[in-house]
């Protein structure tokens, strides 16, 4: 298969509700859309944002790296991956040139397994094609009666983790709405919580030993990602599980992290690690140091990569975020992600979602 052609697509998709958290507030995801065309198959990639000119750019870097795919075989896979590394090296090889960089690389394994007529995940070596997920959801904007609510219509559905969101400025609010939901679900939830990124260091040990107590079985990014050192010391006070990584760029992002020992639990973006051929070396790297990998947002495409990782947690599932944007996306069944036995990554983009949610004309290259 040779790359003939490419599309891209930019869509605004509205939220079911304002997306607001420590450090967030948001009403829509904006969103760049990719199919590489071989004249045979379609591989489809995909990044979002929140923030439209910062989508535009992506976007702008997402095109020049189609382009330059044009004529380009699909199977020289990592060849191709160096040729477009070497190309974002001048604007830098983090932010929004890997962001769309990921885009590109999700196409072309999408391609490569649909040539080799498997899903994507077994292409990738699968260890399974069920994969354990849990429910995320519950910002700021969620009354706690809300909150509870969301995490038994989950339980309804057989999922059984649930995260919502903490870190407001009174840290008594935050243990209000937890010790609710706990008392809500009982022991057939496990509750988990993000922070995003607001605390210092000591404010992160402090309130880790309050959710301890509570019972809380997941702890979030409470401290800058940056601070490699900072959440290292936090791992190291606390027994409930820290997870960390989400806005981390590529493999090379991620060594710190798994060297000093910064959290319990990886957490690879697919695209902010630059597509599947860097989130693999990511989920080994964390392999190679018995740390556990739990995929950030994404889940139609990182299922696929967490089918293949044999030290998979759970995959992240945002329900109503992006369910018009995918026909044939992995089913959500009984607390799992089922994954079909279509090749590739299965799903194609909505033709409704490709014309009620565009913001501007198709963007095309052909050779």
């Amino acid at each position: 298969m040779v790359v003939r052609g490419f599309r891209i697509h930019r869509l605004s998709v509205p939220m079911p509700r304002r997306y607001i958290s420590g450090i967030h507030d948001y009403r829509t995801t904006e969103n760049v859309l990719l199919e590489l065309d071989t004249g045979d198959a379609v591989g489809r990639g995909w990044v979002f944002a929140f923030l439209p000119r910062q989508v535009d750019a992506i976007q702008t870097i997402v095109t020049d790296l189609a382009q330059t795919l044009v004529g380009t075989a699909v199977d020289n896979l990592r060849a191709t991956w160096a040729m477009l590394w070497a190309r974002i090296n001048f604007v830098g090889q983090s932010g929004l040139s890997v962001m769309a960089l990921g885009a590109i690389d999700t196409a072309l394994w999408d391609l490569l397994a649909q040539q080799a007529n498997m899903p994507l995940h077994r292409l990738l070596g699968a260890v399974r094609s069920t994969v354990p997920m849990y429910g995320s959801g519950g910002w700021f904007t969620y009354s706690k009666e809300e909150l509870l609510e969301e995490a038994l219509a989950l339980r309804a559905q057989g999922v059984t983790h649930y995260k919502f969101k903490i870190g407001h400025s009174d840290p008594a609010i935050d243990i209000d709405r937890i010790e609710y939901v706990l008392a809500g679900v009982g022991d057939t939830v496990s509750v988990m919580v993000d922070a995003n990124q607001v605390w210092t260091v000591e404010q992160a040990i402090a309130q880790g030993r309050v959710l301890e107590s509570l019972g809380v079985s997941w702890y979030e990014e409470p401290v800058a990602v940056q601070d490699v050192a900072g959440s290292a010391r936090v791992a190291e006070a606390l027994d409930v599980l820290l997870a960390t990584g989400e806005t981390v760029f590529t493999r090379d992002g991620f060594m710190p992290l798994i060297e000093r020992r910064a959290g319990d639990v990886m957490m690879p973006n697919v695209v902010r690690c630059g597509g599947p051929s860097q989130f693999m070396h990511v989920a080994t790297l964390a392999e190679s140091r018995h740390l556990p990998v739990s995929s950030h947002t994404y889940m139609e495409i990182s299922a696929q990569l967490m089918a293949a990782c044999p030290n998979a947690a759970r995959v992240e599932y945002i329900p109503g975020w992006w369910d018009a944007l995918f026909d044939g996306a992995p089913e959500v069944r009984d607390g799992m992600i089922h994954l079909s036995d279509r090749p590739g990554l299965g799903f194609a983009f909505s033709e409704r979602a490709l014309h009620d949610f565009s913001l501007a004309p198709v963007v095309t290259g052909v050779t």
